[in-house]
């Protein structure tokens, strides 16, 4: 397990790896988590997901200092933190992160994505990258196309994250561009079109990174609306 600088006063972002081959049901039991009943017919590398985010989040929450207090799973499927904080889970191909918070003035994001090639970065950039996304990558200099392309995934994973406790609604890709390449571990995206009220047209989003050789991780962290 390993704690990051997050660019945030009170926030940590903790990561590590798990092992599925690992996994056995008592494992709830000795890090005295809570298996939730809709996971109860769930496949067993769905149930050891859940527990590698909650154990990390205890951790997250354990190095803010705050109570290890039960985080439930929503009616949307999203977390349910505890009251003094706000956080965010993420896990791909046995790696997991969690940012979060100890000040209820923001919303989070986070996730993480094991590096794309072959068929599945053709997918992202067919997906997630509209014609001028796509230019972008293919002429910048800053980072190999895999890279930037599996960074700009998830940043927009990280950037629905951050905003749907606003926008109360699922939002695709389309949502959000990206206009010029990163730097110096920021990445900015803007809104293409308003969501809601509070989220406009054109507004401007710096989302934070971090590469590896085998996977991209990246956070956000916006104050309430």
């Amino acid at each position: 397990m390993t704690l990051h600088d997050t660019g945030y006063v009170d926030a940590v972002l903790v990561d590590g790896g798990f092992d599925f081959e690992s996994y056995t049901e008592d494992l709830f039991q000795k890090l005295d988590i809570a298996c939730p009943p809709s996971l109860s017919t769930a496949l067993p590398i769905r149930r050891a997901e859940f527990l590698a985010g909650r154990a990390m989040a205890y951790a997250a929450l354990q190095a803010l200092g705050q109570p290890t207090a039960e985080i439930p799973i929503g009616s949307d499927r999203a977390p349910v933190w505890p009251k003094a904080s706000a956080g965010s889970i993420t896990h791909a191909r046995g790696l997991c992160a969690c940012f979060a918070i100890a000040d209820l003035g923001w919303q989070v994001g986070v996730d993480v994505e094991a590096m794309a090639s072959g068929h599945a970065l053709e997918s992202i950039l067919s997906m997630a990258a509209n014609e001028q996304e796509r230019a972008l990558i293919a002429r910048q200099t800053v980072l190999p196309r895999d890279r930037l392309a599996t960074l700009l995934f998830s940043a927009k994973e990280t950037l629905f994250k951050g905003l749907y406790p606003v926008a109360r609604r699922f939002f695709g890709f389309d949502c959000a561009e990206l206009q010029t390449p990163p730097a110096n571990g920021h990445l900015r995206l803007h809104l293409t079109q308003t969501l809601c009220r509070e989220l406009s047209e054109g507004e401007p989003y710096d989302i934070r990174y971090r590469i590896t050789a085998d996977y991209v991780l990246t956070w956000l962290a916006v104050h309430r609306l």
